[in-house]
């Protein structure tokens, strides 16, 4: 298995907005993987998941722009 982060998403007033992609591939089959630790500062609440997409479907869905330009890069090296 190799797993190559190609983005990386960090947003809010103190960085606790965090998204990180990554273009895996394992067993001959290639797909996205989308990681997120989100917390809310004054509700200290806290959201943190991972979600994995085939190409297509990333590149077709509803993402974040700069991860699936980020991605067409990645699969152009």
């Amino acid at each position: 298995m190799s797993r190559k982060q190609f983005f990386k998403r960090v947003k809010g007033h103190v960085s606790q907005y965090e998204d990180w992609y990554y273009l895996v591939e394992e067993g001959g089959v290639t797909f996205v993987e989308h990681e997120w630790d989100h917390v809310t500062v004054n509700g200290l609440a806290q959201n943190t998941g991972t979600q994995r997409y085939t190409v297509d479907e990333f590149l077709a869905g509803d993402h974040y722009y700069g991860a699936q330009a980020a991605l067409k890069e990645a699969l152009r090296q």
